[in-house]
């Protein structure tokens, strides 16, 4: 055994164990053990050595940390050591969820079998109700009652309730990663306490994304504050916000626009701390951040949403910091209990158009444009708003549209929305049929007589180089600008080019379309794992928007003259009216 000989102990049966006893003066601080024990499995084994290494350095990690202790050589629970145990709390409690999961996998790969047998003929296993179904209704019921727990703590600063909740919780993750704590430090424990309360929030929030369907990966778990601090010189600690954010965009592959944009608000997080160091951002600068940016009115003059501070400012430096901790840049990430919230607005209307608005913005397209109006604009200003209203795309997909992507595919007449023509939302092309209607009213005789290229702009007209100013993007911001201005869609309960999507999706409800088709058709992400096996056929994509009964406005046909009608109104039955 060599070296290993003086802290093995041997027994009869041939089985080893690690023994080594502990100095007297510093059992106190081991909770009173005399010495560490440990199991090593017979000598020789697999893993033997293993064990042992793994347990001598428990021995000395143990002996350190008790040397501290009684020295009083406290580690400072300073903003970074706090947000890495939040963190740490955050990823050990998502791996728990996961690790249920897989159980009622198993439980349920189990139930599978059984029903197999019992198909077969066998005798009816010893399986009653639906473990699965069980599983997730009280995973919900509990969830949903711990987050309103934690969000009423957050709320009243309730500082004796939250050290009533988390208190053993912190205890626990301060000895398990081997710091010494001066527990007696009522701020600092207090700023402990509320960040764990807060990654809680952040736990329950995403356990029930996952019981909705949604991916939320569980975070690898973030390297201790030591560790950094040992791994990186002095001069080497600084971190720039900006060199993160920039190496987040590359590896996320996102957009030249959300990139860009992201970018603008980093930029603004380092103007408001006065400095580029990702090392030195706490939770709580982040919160006066997000103080500052509620209370400072906006570009137009009015207050600031804060959806839009929510899901911008902060989802951005959330996101890039994210992605830091997940390449070991950081040891933490200072974001992720920063909350900002956001009360529920008045709802005045639904949010697709009326059947008087549909038809007012429908007859506009077919007035001859003024002579001052760019040709490319002025197609997409009689087409796009027909194209959306078939198919429930965004305007965006359609203002980029070129020649080529206009196609015939298993023989019928088709629109390929691609990411190589621009931006797509989901990253993936997809294929839309044509309605009857446009075509006839001369949709495809007005692309056959373009040129290749984009349909609704012209690029040689771009003033601004770069990827993030896509001219295609003025088109659609031209087109909402017309609708208010000359249209007369002014109600701002309305967003006069997304409510063609909402628009499309009551209709096709009304039409029976399934769901899951509808979702293709619109370029939805599929809510569950089970609707992204497989996709509808074109054919049966086309045979649904067929379902689609017509919008007969203006010169095409007549409306009802009821007020305000139901979108059902709006439309004829198909075959009805003249192009």
């Amino acid at each position: 055994m060599g070296l290993y000989i003086m802290h093995i102990l041997k027994h009869r049966s041939g089985r080893r164990s690690f023994r080594r006893v502990i100095p007297e003066e510093l059992r106190p601080f081991c909770g009173g053990k005399t010495e560490l024990k440990v199991s090593l499995g017979q000598e020789g084994s697999q893993g033997f050595h293993s064990r042992y290494e793994a347990a001598a350095q428990a021995y000395e990690v143990m002996i350190a940390t008790a040397q501290r202790k009684l020295d009083g050589a406290f580690d400072a629970l300073d903003p970074p050591r706090i947000a890495y145990l939040a963190e740490l709390f955050r990823s050990q409690s998502l791996e728990e969820d996961d690790l249920a999961r897989y159980d009622l996998g198993e439980r349920e790969l189990y139930q599978n079998v059984c029903a197999d047998l019992e198909a077969r003929g066998a005798p009816a296993a010893n399986w009653s109700g639906d473990p699965v179904r069980r599983w997730s209704e009280k995973a919900r019921e509990t969830t949903e009652m711990m987050l309103a727990v934690y969000r009423d703590l957050r709320a009243i600063g309730d500082h004796e309730g939250l050290r009533s909740l988390w208190e053993d919780e912190a205890g626990y993750l301060i000895e398990a990663s081997d710091l010494v704590v001066d527990t007696s430090q009522v701020e600092a424990m207090g700023l402990l306490y509320r960040a764990l309360n807060d990654a809680a929030i952040s736990v329950c929030e995403d356990k029930l994304r996952r019981l909705d369907g949604d991916h939320v990966p569980t975070p690898t778990e973030p390297t201790p504050v030591a560790e950094l601090d040992r791994a990186a010189p002095a001069h080497k600690r600084s971190l720039s916000l900006l060199t993160i954010y920039d190496g987040y965009a590359a590896a996320q592959g996102l957009s030249p626009g959300v990139r860009d944009e992201w970018r603008r608000y980093i930029e603004r997080l380092i103007q408001f701390l006065g400095h580029d160091d990702a090392t030195r951002l706490t939770p709580e600068k982040l919160m006066e951040w997000r103080d500052d940016l509620l209370a400072q009115p906006s570009r137009k003059g009015t207050s600031r949403d804060p959806v839009t501070v929510r899901d911008k400012y902060i989802t951005s430096v959330r996101a890039a910091l994210a992605w830091a901790v997940e390449e070991r840049m950081l040891h933490a990430n200072p974001a992720t209990g920063v909350i900002v919230r956001t009360p529920r607005k008045a709802r005045l209307r639904d949010p697709d158009f009326t059947a008087q608005e549909a038809k007012a913005i429908l007859s506009a397209t077919l007035a001859p444009a003024s002579p001052r109006v760019a040709a490319s604009h002025a197609r997409a200003r009689r087409w796009i708003p027909w194209l959306c209203a078939y198919t429930g795309a965004r305007v965006n997909e359609f203002s980029q549209l070129r020649k080529e992507d206009v196609q015939r595919v298993d023989g019928i007449w088709t629109v390929r929305i691609t990411p190589e023509a621009g931006t797509v939302k989901t990253k993936e092309a997809r294929v839309v049929p044509l309605h009857e209607h446009l075509i006839e009213q001369g949709f495809l005789t007005m692309v056959e007589a373009q040129s290749e290229g984009p349909l609704f702009y012209e690029p040689e007209r771009q003033r601004v180089e770069g990827d993030s100013n896509r001219h295609f993007k003025k088109v659609g911001e031209r087109l909402a600008e017309w609708v208010r201005k000359e249209v007369g869609i002014t109600d701002p309960g309305i967003k006069p080019n997304h409510a063609w999507r909402h628009t499309f999706k009551s209709i096709s409800y009304s039409a029976g379309i399934e769901e899951r088709v509808v979702d293709a058709i619109q370029g939805h992400s599929p809510k569950t794992t089970g609707r992204r096996y497989g996709k509808p056929s074109v054919k049966a994509l086309a045979e649904a928007i067929a379902k689609v009964p017509r919008f007969e406005v203006g010169a095409l046909g007549s409306v009802p003259t009821r007020p305000e009608p139901p979108l059902a109104a709006l439309s004829s039955s198909r075959g009805s009216g003249s192009s």
